[in-house]
């Protein structure tokens, strides 16, 4: 029996269908976009690091030369306070005097035409014959001096050693010891009760009243008792001549003017005297001259 079929058929078939995958492949080559360089996409992305990167050196350069900026302003406005508060007080140009500028940037506060706190420390000054350390603190202080600040106070603290510079002046008698105790001013002195010498100790209540600083007698001690003022004042208020009797001090006259006397305490070892104002210039006339006595 013979076999009628070709022997090259299956050969054929197989040529054929290599031949259609390689036509599909061209197709499919010549339809898809062509490749982007190896090298092109490198150069791009080395364009953008270097971008970037000067980005955040320019930013950095900025950030350096406002906070030098910054730097700058704020030590100009703190030596221009400092010789204000020299002038006013009629310190020596080289008396050390700090200053604090609070809050955010001086730049920024500036820009808005308001600082929101500044606080002085004036160190040790004299008003009259008292000596002690002045520090002032500001509230809303606006960039135009001529418009008013919101609020100032201030704090004149007199140690117990300095007290005794007035406490003559405030007994009328000779001192010879002055402590701060129980929130008065104790001192003793010696009178003359009729030929005799007589030790007393006497306690004055420090206040402030009508912008002066005052002292009322609120404790007698002879020897070691404890006696009842008034009726001592009654049986005996001559012999101590100004001892049990109020007395005051005066330094408006040494401060600015705008400056009102508001209270006056012992706290610890230190007479704190008080001081405030509100809505006043700083170069107005409140700030810028003395009181009167």
């Amino acid at each position: 029996m013979n076999d009628s079929r070709n022997p090259d058929e299956p050969t054929a078939r197989i040529d054929q269908a290599v031949a259609s995958t390689l036509a599909d492949a061209r197709a499919a080559d010549a339809a898809a976009p062509p490749a982007e360089p190896v090298t092109t996409r490198t150069r791009s992305g080395r364009r953008a690091a270097i971008a970037i990167g000067a980005t955040v050196v320019v930013l950095g350069i900025l950030a350096v030369g406002a906070v030098v900026a910054d730097g700058a302003v704020r030590g100009a406005i703190r030596d221009e306070v400092a010789d204000q508060v020299r002038a006013v007080l009629d310190l020596d140009p080289e008396h050390p005097v700090e200053v604090d500028i609070a809050g955010r940037s001086v730049l920024w506060q500036l820009a808005t035409g308001r600082f929101e706190r500044v606080h002085v420390d004036a160190g040790e000054i004299a008003a009259g014959d008292l000596t002690g350390d002045l520090t002032m603190s500001a509230t809303g202080i606006p960039a135009d001096r001529a418009q008013t600040t919101d609020r100032i106070d201030a704090r004149f603290v007199v140690a117990e050693g300095d007290i005794a510079a007035i406490a003559g002046a405030l007994s009328g008698a000779s001192i010879d010891d002055v402590a701060l105790d129980g929130g008065q001013i104790r001192f003793r002195s010696t009178l003359d009760l009729l030929g005799f010498p007589l030790e007393v100790g006497v306690g004055l209540l420090p206040a402030a009243v009508d912008g002066a600083l005052s002292f009322t007698p609120a404790s007698l001690v002879l020897g070691d008792e404890e006696l009842d003022l008034e009726s001592f004042a009654e049986q005996f208020g001559g012999l101590g001549g100004g001892l049990l009797s109020a007395q005051s001090v005066c330094i408006a006259e040494h401060l600015p003017s705008g400056l009102l006397l508001e209270e006056v305490v012992v706290e610890d070892d230190a007479l704190v005297v008080s001081l405030g104002a509100d809505d006043v210039a700083l170069e107005g006339p409140a700030l810028t001259e003395r009181g009167t006595c």
